[in-house]
């Protein structure tokens, strides 16, 4: 008899540089979706500097030869050696076994994403990480859908779907990492999916380069300034928001310095960034539109108290939930996707479709590595 459910150990490291998260995942790759635990590993400030260095040196290089340059290899071996102690770190510090996981699915830092270009590249020796935990490791996400056609992103959609489209109602899903998506849903009937625009990036970067600090703590600095409606809806004027939908981006999209340009990085601009990421995500309303009967919010954007505040105040009276009330912690949603995504990939079963990226046909994500 064929297994009808397994166990994945989903891992990601997103835009905010900021850490690791691990989400250990029971299903059977469709409806079924279980939680079992969630697991944070906070990088010290030297493995944060390494990476912002990483990700700043990558976007001198052409794309096509970033996996090329000694910095790319060295760093990448390093950061795999650390994956794979935290992996074993993770498994002596829950109640459950490695050799009960049936698949690892590892996301890390996306260092470029293009497209257009057929590229897109992440971070981590899968191969090696395979051979040292002795378990499939899945990575690779977004390479077969942008063969085919697609944007690479986004891929949680797939997930939202699992454990949202069982309340039946119109729901939009957005997740506010550093770049911003979301999921419409329509019970099991309508699925539509794709990357809005800036969600943390700008609001991040601006953090970094004022106090070295990597994001606004619950939005606080935000809070201090006032917001500039003509320097956002001059920002809103340029190019890359008249992408057609579904589109993807990468950070680099969104450089600090193509918004701030010689302005001085001060309260109101920081205040500025911040609006702007809240008229995106609230835009996609007309943008789409289509009735929605609640809005359901999660990645670490929720936890910035202004940002959700505007974001609020822009929805007027729509329904809106952070997915943490709903059973879904909203800071593993990814994590716990990337789990689910990999169970999906061993049972052949696909998580890129053309309403969510744009792809020629459905695809089936992730390439296996193989101790």
């Amino acid at each position: 008899m064929k297994r009808k459910e397994f166990y994945a150990l989903g891992i990601m490291s997103g835009t905010s540089v900021d850490g690791l998260d691990f989400s250990l995942v029971k299903s059977d790759g469709k409806n079924k979706v279980c939680i079992i635990t969630n697991k944070y590993f906070k990088f010290s400030e030297k493995i944060k500097n390494d990476l912002n260095n990483l990700i700043s040196n990558s976007r001198l290089v052409s794309p096509e030869k970033i996996e090329q340059e000694k910095f790319f290899i060295e760093y990448n071996k390093s950061f795999s050696d650390y994956l794979i102690k935290k992996i074993k770190l993770f498994f002596s510090s829950v109640n459950f076994f490695v050799n009960d996981v049936d698949v690892i699915g590892i996301h890390g830092n996306t260092l470029v994403h293009k497209p257009e270009k057929k590229i897109s590249i992440q971070l981590g020796d899968l191969k090696l990480i395979s051979k040292k935990i002795g378990k499939p490791v899945i990575g690779n996400f977004r390479s077969n859908d942008i063969s085919l056609g697609g944007e690479g992103a986004p891929l949680v959609p797939i997930f939202h779907k699992a454990i949202f489209s069982k309340h039946k109602r119109k729901i939009m899903v957005v997740n506010i990492g550093g770049i911003s998506n979301f999921t419409y849903l329509e019970g099991k009937k309508c699925f539509l999916a794709s990357d809005i625009g800036p969600g943390n990036t700008l609001i991040d970067n601006f953090c970094l380069k004022k106090i070295n600090k990597n994001f606004d703590k619950n939005g606080l600095m935000a809070g201090k300034g006032t917001v500039n409606l003509k320097l956002v809806d001059e920002w809103l004027s340029k190019n890359i928001f008249k992408k057609i939908i579904p589109r993807s981006y990468d950070t680099e999209n969104f450089r600090l310095e193509s918004f701030i340009g010689k302005r001085e990085l001060n309260f109101n601009n920081l205040r500025s960034l911040t609006f702007l990421s809240a008229k995106i995500i609230s835009s996609m309303k007309l943008k789409l539109g289509k009735k929605i009967d609640y809005w359901i919010f999660s990645g670490g954007g929720v936890k910035n108290l202004t940002l959700m505040s505007d974001i609020k105040a822009l929805l007027k009276n729509e329904k809106i939930f952070i997915s943490d009330k709903i059973g879904f912690d909203s800071s593993f949603v990814e994590s716990s996707a990337f789990a689910y995504i990999s169970i999906r990939t061993i049972k052949n079963l696909p998580s890129a479709f053309p309403e969510t990226t744009g792809c020629s046909k459905k695809n089936v994500c992730g390439k296996i590595y193989n101790p």
